[in-house]
């Protein structure tokens, strides 16, 4: 053997063990990072808990035990976190696409959920059949009813998606249809066929919208000025029930672009919080003398389940300048009404959740009962199923009930 066919040997063996090592490291890198955490990247926003560590309950329930096990790797999988970010990033540099983990990228920097089939209702490629609109009066006029009977007052609310507010931010190749929406045929329905009160909260965007932006650019969710625009037409809709209430002005806050304000939930589940920059955000600041408004939790009287985040906890404000009370049904566009429907109400009870705990109505004995359903939600909904879980409700049974103290915060003044 020569020596250029000796070095050649050598060299490509040198290569093969190179490779071996390589291998070898890849594969425990993912373990290295379990132990030692080595992974620092920020997650993205998934909408769920990551799944835990199953228990054991014995050797009957095994194979339970083993698919609890391989969601928890598939949950905690090393280096997961920087991957998912890796891949988002380089999806968008090398192909140009911005689309997945239910988020569409619009025009000059929007953006827009597409979960839950959204883009077909965006379309109207799929609407409701009268079946389907004829569920939704009796749900609604069942949970009036009800109401009705002890001398409790009942208002439906529905705030509406962002692509509802601004179509024009949408893609250019978003096929346009003049169908009515699934919403739109809702309220077409009940005002022709029913007397419960539905407040649409469309109309009060689009005019503020004309005053400032509504929305965040980055976020599912509208922004504070939005979120005060739909109080001030739910509490001039409640003004038709109770006459003494009576919505603040616009101008009763001073509304301050947040500098530098975090990427919302839709940038977060898209992974790209560092190219698409929030832009929307405002604080208000009040520019009069208003009413302390005290918010808190009550674990014993409003309990919640046990593996529940903070903020999605049951919660209520106090007023004791006012007098009357109020419970809530909402979803997440709701916490930012807490500091101004408080203003109205000697207490509000806000609930996360859309089937009603029937309980706790005939407990606290409201005033009203306010129900709000967003738009993206309102369209994939059961009426039927949630009528089912109203007639079967059980506060104390689906709920832990701890023996805490109550935690009160001032929150608003």
């Amino acid at each position: 053997m020569n020596a250029s066919s000796h070095s050649s040997s050598s060299g490509k063996g040198l290569c093969e063990w190179l490779a071996i090592v390589g291998f070898v490291v890849l594969i425990w890198l993912p373990t290295f990072d379990h132990f030692l955490k080595l992974d620092h990247a920020r997650a993205a926003v998934e909408n769920r808990f990551p799944a835990k560590w199953p228990k054991f309950g014995g050797w009957r329930q095994c194979q339970d035990y083993l698919a609890g096990v391989e969601k928890y790797f598939n949950d905690h999988f090393g280096f997961r976190k920087r991957l998912i970010r890796w891949n988002s990033h380089w999806k968008g540099r090398l192909f140009a696409s911005d689309s997945g983990q239910d988020v569409m990228v619009g025009k000059d920097g929007w953006l827009f959920f597409t979960g839950g089939r959204m883009m077909d209702h965006v379309t109207r490629a799929v609407t409701w059949s009268e079946q389907d609109l004829e569920n939704w009066k009796r749900l609604l006029e069942a949970r009036r009813d009800w109401l009705q009977a002890r001398g409790i007052k009942y208002l439906f609310v529905l705030p509406p998606d962002k692509h509802s507010v601004y179509p024009e931010y949408l893609p250019a190749w978003l096929a346009k249809s003049d169908k009515p929406s699934k919403v739109e045929q809702l309220l077409a329905y009940m005002k022709s066929h029913s007397t419960v009160q539905v407040l649409d909260l469309h109309p009060a965007l689009l005019e503020a919208k004309t005053i400032r932006p509504v929305f965040l650019n980055t976020d599912t969710h509208w922004n504070h000025f939005g979120g005060y625009a739909g109080y001030r037409a739910t509490v001039q809709a409640l003004g038709d029930q109770f006459p003494e209430i009576k919505p603040l002005p616009f101008d009763a806050y001073d509304w301050q672009p947040v500098t530098n304000a975090p990427s919302g939930d839709l940038a977060a589940n898209f992974a790209r919080t560092e190219v698409y920059q929030e832009r929307e955000a405002f604080t208000p600041v009040p520019k009069m003398q208003l009413p302390p408004v005290q918010f808190g939790f009550d674990e014993v009287r409003l309990p919640h389940p046990k593996e529940m985040p903070q903020l999605n906890w049951p919660c209520f404000t106090l007023n004791p300048a006012m007098t009357r009370k109020a419970v809530v049904f909402h979803d997440s566009y709701l916490p930012s009404w807490y500091p101004f429907l408080g203003l109205h109400f000697k207490e509000v009870i806000y609930l996360w959740h859309y089937d009603w705990d029937r309980p706790v109505i005939e407990r606290e004995k409201p005033d009203v009962v306010i129900d709000e359903i967003v738009e993206r939600n309102l369209v994939n909904l059961d009426p039927i199923e949630l009528r089912r879980k109203d007639e079967a409700s059980d506060y104390n049974s689906r709920y832990c009930n701890p023996k805490a103290k109550v935690q009160t915060v001032q929150v608003a003044k």
